[in-house]
């Protein structure tokens, strides 16, 4: 008798669980792969996708190289501004978005996570440093392939925190802006922003700019630190005359028959020879 009441309770029980799963909402799920206590880099599928509704699945996995990885992140680059009041923006020189350090890691682990990723994951990263003033910044952002390109929706970047809360919430929801970006993404022929960076922008997307790579045209493209210089251009002085020495040479010969006579190498006599041949070659 105590056996099936048990299990009536136990089979009343499992419609209720599900119940309870459906008012939480969808479960968000997680596969850990580089977690650290200051960087982390790990699949997820979100059902609070930030990309238009009935976007294509992703392009995953994809197979490159630390080294390849190394490339495409050198070649993101940021301009620094500062809004001002009245609108106007303050440029600053552009700069690599990455630090030597970052590349380096980012480039292993988005090797080897992009590699085991599935068409409905992000590949997501979390970033922080501490200035030497004691505060901390967070970059954060996700990661996916659809055909030729990669997308990179870079969510926060070396955002200022000072709350332990702040941070904990960044490195949990890493495709979610919490401020306007105060840089600009340096575009060109395979580097584009296809969100806006403004701050009415970012406050109705809550993502952040969304950069698009070409990535198989720029890793077809030569590193830009191993193009060959262009060779200078060098003044070539005229070919002597058959037999003749040119001035330079015949200077230095002389020099030479001179510092062998001071140091009692060859007689007066013998530099008189030699002399009048190399001023005879002239």
């Amino acid at each position: 008798m105590l056996l099936k009441t048990t299990s009536r309770l136990l089979l009343a029980g499992i419609p209720l669980a599900f119940l309870c799963q459906a008012c939480l909402g969808p479960v968000q799920t997680a596969r850990a792969l580089h977690e650290e206590q200051e960087r982390f880099v790990r699949l997820e599928a979100r059902t609070d996708d930030p990309r238009p509704e009935g976007a294509a699945r992703f392009a995953h996995p994809v197979l490159l190289s630390s080294a390849e990885w190394a490339r495409i992140l050198a070649g993101i680059r940021i301009q620094p501004r500062k809004d001002s009041v009245i609108f106007t923006r303050a440029l600053e020189p552009p700069t690599e978005a990455f630090a030597p350090d970052e590349i380096v890691y980012l480039g292993r682990t988005l090797s080897e996570t992009f590699a085991g990723a599935r068409p409905d994951e992000w590949v997501v990263f979390g970033l922080s440093r501490v200035l030497p003033s004691g505060l901390n910044e967070i970059t954060t952002g996700g990661w996916f392939a659809e055909g030729t390109r990669l997308h990179l929706l870079l969510a926060n970047y070396r955002y200022s925190v000072t709350r332990t809360a702040v941070r904990e919430r960044l490195w949990k929801e890493p495709l979610r802006a919490l401020a306007a970006p105060f840089y600009d993404v340096v575009q060109d022929e395979r580097q584009t922003v296809v969100k806006g960076t403004g701050f009415l922008s970012a406050l109705s997307s809550g993502s952040g700019p969304e950069i698009v790579l070409e990535y198989k045209s720029l890793l077809g493209a030569p590193p830009a630190a191993t193009r060959p210089p262009s060779p200078p251009v060098e003044k070539v002085p005229p070919a002597p005359e058959a037999g003749r020495l040119p001035a330079a040479a015949a200077e230095d010969r002389l020099r030479t028959l001179k510092r062998l006579r001071e140091q009692g190498l060859i007689t007066d006599e013998e530099y008189r020879e030699k002399k009048k041949e190399v001023l005879g070659s002239f």
